[in-house]
C-alpha cells in the first residue's frame, strides 16, 4: 500500500526553512512556522523528517549539495564565467534584504558552527562554493578573460571578500546587498582582467 502523494516538494519545504531563518532567526525555526510557510502541517513535517533536527539536517544536506544551482541558473542566461561567478554569488544572498535578515542568518551560522553534525554540512558547502569559484576562474583564464596563475588562490580571496562584504554591508553599508557585493567582487577581479 502506498501513501498519499506529496503535494509540497522537499525543495519547497527547504525554501520555507531558508525564508523562516531570514525572517525569524534560529529561534523562530519551528516545525509549525516552517509548515505554515510551506502550506503543510507540523505533523506532516514530522512524518517526513522525523523532528526539527531531522528537518535541519535534511536542509543542511540540501544546501551543501546544491551550491552549483545559482551558478547554473546564471549560466543558462548566456553569461560568461566572470559574470556567472559574480551573479551566482549575489544569487546566494538574494533573500536577504535587511540587516535584520542578515543578523538572523548569522545567528543560524552560529548554530552551524557549534553543532558538529551541522558543521560538517556547512564546511562541505564552503568547500564546494570555493571549488565552484575556482572552476569559473579557471574557465575565464582559459577563455582569455582573466590573467591569473592560481585560480584556486584567487577563488579563496573572492570567497573571503564575499563573506566580508556581507558583514560590512550589514554594519555600515548602504543600498541593497546585491549591488554592494557586485561592486566589491568586480573590484577584486579588475586587476586580473
Amino acid at each position: 500500500m502506498t501513501g498519499r502523494p506529496r503535494t509540497v516538494s522537499d525543495d519547497a519545504v527547504f525554501r520555507a526553512v531558508a525564508d523562516t531563518v531570514t525572517e525569524a532567526g534560529p529561534a523562530g525555526v519551528t516545525l509549525a512556522a516552517v509548515a505554515r510557510r510551506a502550506g503543510l502541517t507540523a505533523p506532516a513535517l514530522t512524518q517526513r523528517f522525523g523532528s526539527k533536527r531531522g528537518l535541519l539536517m535534511a536542509f543542511a544536506t540540501r544546501e551543501a549539495g546544491s551550491v552549483a544551482d545559482p551558478f547554473d541558473a546564471v549560466r543558462a542566461t548566456g553569461a560568461g564565467p566572470l559574470e556567472t561567478l559574480r551573479d551566482g554569488l549575489i544569487a546566494f544572498t538574494a533573500p536577504i534584504a535587511t540587516r535584520e535578515g542578515m543578523a538572523n542568518n548569522l545567528a543560524f551560522l552560529q548554530l552551524d558552527l557549534t553543532d558538529e553534525e551541522l558543521h560538517t554540512h556547512s564546511a562541505a558547502q564552503s568547500r564546494a562554493l570555493r571549488a565552484q569559484l575556482s572552476a569559473l576562474l579557471t574557465e575565464a583564464v582559459t577563455a582569455g578573460q582573466l590573467k591569473n596563475d592560481d585560480p584556486a588562490e584567487l577563488a579563496d580571496t573572492i570567497y573571503a571578500v564575499y563573506a566580508g562584504a556581507q558583514l560590512t554591508w550589514a554594519i555600515d553599508g548602504s543600498g541593497e546587498l546585491g549591488p554592494w557585493l557586485a561592486e566589491r567582487i568586480d573590484r577584486v577581479l579588475a586587476p586580473y582582467r
